[in-house]
This record gives C-alpha cells, structure tokens and sequence, in this order.
C-alpha cells in the first residue's frame, strides 16, 4: 500500500473554431469542449491571496461536480476543477464583450485574477520533487494569413507557461497532440483527441498528472475482507484498508478524514455523509465557505478510517456542463466573441469552415 498508486491523470481540450474576416473586432469564434477526467484536490492552494476572491475555487468545483454529477446520473463523477481552469482561463485571454463577462462569472474571478492565482500555483507545484506534473499547451493552425495577438502569447505562453505549436491541424497534429498528452500525464492518458474538424483554428490543452505516496502507507497487515454497501444498498465485495488517522473533519451533513501524501503539500480528503444524508443532498448543501470549513480538521481528534480499494475511470464532454454554468456564448457561433486571440492581415479573408 506504499503507493496511492498512478493515481491521477486527466487533460482537457478545448478546440476553437473561426470564421474570421479581416481585422474586424466583431469575429466570432465557437468553442467547443472534450474532457477526460481524474481528481486533483486543488481547493487549498490553487487561490493563494486573502482576499474576495479566496473561495472563488471552492465555489467553482462544487458548480462543476453538481453539473458534471447532473448530466452523469447514476455513474461516479471524477473531476479535476484545476485542470479546467487552466484551459479556461487560457480561453479567457482570448475572450471579450459578454463571452469573457460570462467566463468570469462563471469561475468567480476576473480573467486577471484567476490567471495570476494559477501562476502562482504554477510556481508552488513546479519543483521536481513534486507529486503533481502540470502542463499547457497552445496548438494554432499553421496559416500565413493568421496573426496570433501578443497579449494572448503573452499570458499563456508567459503566465501560464504554455508550450506554443504551430500545426498543420491534419491527422499528423491529431498525433502530436495525443503525444503530448500521453507524455505529460506519464501515461495514464494515450489519447485525448479523435479527429480536428475543419473549423478548428486553435487548441488549448490543459494536461495533469498526480502519482503521490502516502507519508504513512496503509499497513497490508490491516487489510481485510469485507463487504461494501453503495449507496443505492447493493453490496460488494471489497478490500478494505484500515488507518487509524489524527485529521478529523466534522461538519452538519458529514463526517472525513485527510490524509497526507509525501512531503505534506497534499492531501488525500475523504468526506461520508452523515446517516440519512445522500451524497446528491451533501452536495446541493455545500457552498464554498461551508466547504472550506468542513476540510478544517477537529483539534486533538483520532479516526478510525476504513478506505475500500476502487479504480475509477471517467470522461465527459464538457460543453454542457459549462453551458449550464453560464458559458452561453462561448458555444454559440452567431455570438461568441474571441477576437482578441488573432486578427487576419489586412486585406483578406478566410473561413475556416
């Protein structure tokens, strides 16, 4: 039980698609969402200022596991609120009029702010001893009439530490890109993308990773077998490993525990809810500051945690998930606005479709 195992590992993708004529500032872009999924607890580091925006994050992964949770009835949600802000906020730097003003509302953060609290996240999950492998990516087509805007490379080539691709967007670049991914998630995922469509002008790719040790392994002597009740009352036989842990968290819907990977940075959290409570109901219950409160641990307190074995793979396409948040413009072509990616030279046209 040394290992959490290849625990983690997720991209996402967002494809941007363009009719553009000329300069001028009223082109539009639609967007479009694919999603392959892993948890990554992001919650306590991903805000790092003291101020309005500090449950920001909390707020925004509870909205997108509720969403997520809405349109997956019936299966296990897993998803990584870390890795689709970082896509976001790349598309975001590319965003104007009501198709940014959505955006922000929707994460709780103005484009500024979220980019400036994932670079700082950046720089604290960045040493080479660190559990967390984190990259971005930014994949344009390979057009001579196509002029990238400074600030957009600016802040994803710059601030968020995005690889910059130029692309023919043909089955070749479908190959690098899942290359890519493959690479920077060790593995665990070999391919994000089928095929490009004809429209797609540039991709943003948010790829995570997280392969962390316990500091304190479950011991194999604790581990027995035992049967596991799911919610819905079916039974399962499982292998459950037992800890005794000193992090309790408590609070009015729900009971935990966290458990600290190596080096101490993060933590595994596990939360039950309380007898009679259904997870759907813990999760419409939660906000951001409720949230924030239940992972503060019970002072001098000792649990004893039972933790079945699982194995859990999950995607999803995340347009209407985000749709449903507010990111109504984003995906309608008639009205979403992007133009402050890329102008074309002067004096010409294209469609991209």
């Amino acid at each position: 039980m040394r290992r959490a195992g290849r625990l983690l590992g997720r991209a996402v993708l967002l494809a941007l698609c363009a009719t553009l004529v000329g300069c001028a500032p009223s082109s539009t872009l639609s967007l479009t969402a694919t999603e392959l999924t892993a948890d990554h607890d992001f919650v306590e580091r991903a805000s790092v200022d003291a101020d309005a925006n500090a449950l920001a994050p909390y707020d925004f992964s509870l909205e997108l596991m509720r969403r997520c949770s809405g349109e997956t009835a019936g299966r296990s949600v897993l998803v990584s609120p870390l890795s689709v802000l970082y896509a976001l906020a790349m598309a975001e730097s590319g965003a104007t009029g009501q198709t940014l003003a959505q955006m922000e509302r929707a994460t709780g953060m103005g484009a500024d702010e979220l980019v400036g609290a994932l670079q700082a996240y950046l720089q604290i999950s960045g040493s080479q001893d660190s559990p967390v492998s984190l990259a971005n990516s930014v994949w344009l087509r390979d057009s001579g009439d196509l002029s990238v805007e400074a600030n957009f490379l600016e802040t994803c080539g710059g601030r968020l530490a995005a690889q910059v691709f130029a692309a023919p967007f043909d089955d070749s670049t479908v190959t690098d890109v899942n290359a890519w991914v493959e690479d920077r998630t060790h593995g665990m995922i070999p391919s994000v993308l089928g095929h490009l469509s004809d429209q797609a002008q540039f991709l943003l790719v948010n790829a995570l990773a997280f392969e962390g040790a316990w500091l304190n392994p479950f011991s194999r002597e604790l581990v027995t077998q035992e049967t596991f009740t799911l919610e819905d009352g079916t039974e399962r036989d499982v292998e459950m490993m037992r800890s005794l842990e000193d992090t309790y968290l408590e609070g009015e819907l729900a009971t935990g525990f966290s458990k600290p990977y190596e080096g101490g940075t993060y933590r595994f959290v596990g939360l039950l809810p309380n007898e009679g409570v259904t997870v759907s109901e813990l999760l419409n219950n939660l906000d951001g500051e409720t949230l924030r409160d239940l992972l503060v641990p019970v002072e001098s307190t000792d649990v004893d945690v039972g933790l079945p074995k699982f194995s859990l793979s999950y995607d999803i396409e995340l347009s209407g998930a985000l749709r449903s948040l507010g990111m109504t413009d984003a995906f309608d072509a008639s009205r979403a606005d992007f133009c402050a990616w890329a102008r074309l030279t002067p004096g010409r046209s294209s469609s991209a479709g």
